[in-house]
């Protein structure tokens, strides 16, 4: 009499895919996607007032031009300030009305984002307050900028050597 080693064979398969599942659970349990935010800001309120937070960049970039200075490749000793610069597009003179917030991250976690604080106009620029990093790779620093009612959030990356 021969024997049958199909059952064996289905229980098998069987626990490799209730094994696969539990793996699939587990990884989405310690990476949670939905807690990274914006400028601040939850994912749940940007989903809520997208419309809102897009009309409000839209007017901004209407009368003012922001960008982020210096270098997007820097070293572990010299990664310690983000700066960015706001221009009123009419007169083309620095915006000194703002209210300009940085946020540090990382791309694909939310382990080690921090909120670096109000920045400091000096000479025309905005520079965050100084941080320190103790990683290599890719960081991004977040601006959310506020004129009156107008606002955006700014994203750049950094790679740090």
């Amino acid at each position: 009499m021969n024997k049958n080693y199909w059952p064996i064979g289905i229980f098998l398969l069987a626990m490799v895919v209730v094994g696969l599942i539990v793996l699939t659970i587990q990884t989405a349990l310690n990476n949670p996607v939905e807690m990274k935010g914006m400028c601040g800001m939850d994912s749940q309120y940007v989903d809520e007032n997208i419309n809102e937070i897009t009309q409000k960049q839209q007017r901004f970039l209407k009368k003012y031009a922001i960008n982020f200075e210096g270098a997007e490749e820097q070293s572990l000793s010299e990664f310690k300030m983000a700066f960015v610069g706001i221009r009123d597009l009419e007169s083309q003179k620095p915006q000194i009305e703002a209210q300009v917030s940085f946020f540090l991250t990382r791309p694909n976690t939310t382990k080690e984002d921090r909120v670096l604080g109000q920045g400091e106009l000096v000479d025309g620029i905005y520079q965050s307050p100084s941080f320190e990093v103790d990683k290599q790779g890719r960081w991004q620093v977040e601006v959310y900028a506020e004129v009156g009612e107008d606002s955006i959030c700014l994203m750049q990356e950094y790679l740090v050597k």
